[in-house]
């Protein structure tokens, strides 16, 4: 077994490059204001050197960092497209972490990991800059408008469903009573 993981070890420690993509200085500095994000890429960026216990270590401080990462996402990448590239990168250091706590590390499936996880790291970047550039996009005049008359959510009628409710309650109980005077 300690033969088995010295040769896991040696492959991961040639496999362990988790990259970040360089960026336009518009998302940077989103980023760099975006202080669970930075203590993640700070994480990201460490590599460990000694053992399989390092990374094993290592492992488990990204898993941490990660699960910091949805707490306060900055409010212009705050969407549901962003918060599921956060989620689909947290899925796949979770499933690193379920290998490195094997007795034995397949370091064939730690590999793909580790490629799966700069793969999710570029589409996580992609997307924050795809916004950059979308918010760059000037609106025309009257296009707020239009936006505003086609959302159908605005056209809803509130309803206090508590009270309307009793209202029915109510309804109900004068016909009940209506009906048993006449008989009565």
């Amino acid at each position: 077994m300690e033969k088995k993981n010295r040769e896991s070890f040696e492959q991961i420690n040639k496999a362990w490059q988790l990259n970040i993509p360089v960026t336009s200085p518009e998302v940077r500095g989103v980023l760099n204001q975006w202080q669970d994000w930075k203590n993640f890429e700070e994480e990201l960026q460490q590599k460990p050197k000694s053992s399989i216990s390092a990374f094993k270590h290592k492992v488990l401080n990204l898993v941490a960092k990660s699960s910091a990462l949805h707490t306060n996402v900055p409010a212009n990448f705050n969407i549901p497209q962003v918060r599921s590239r956060i989620v689909a990168l947290q899925t796949k250091i979770l499933a690193l972490d379920t290998y490195f706590s094997l007795d034995v590390v397949p370091h064939e499936k730690v590999q793909n990991l580790i490629a799966a996880i700069n793969k999710e790291l570029n589409a996580f970047y992609m997307q924050c800059e795809e916004i950059v550039i979308k918010n760059r996009i000037p609106t025309e005049i009257g296009e707020p408008k239009i936006i505003s008359i086609s959302d159908t959510t605005r056209n809803a009628k509130v309803v206090n469903f508590d009270e309307l409710e009793q209202k029915e309650i109510s309804k109900k109980e004068v016909t009940f009573r209506g009906k048993v005077k006449g008989k009565g």
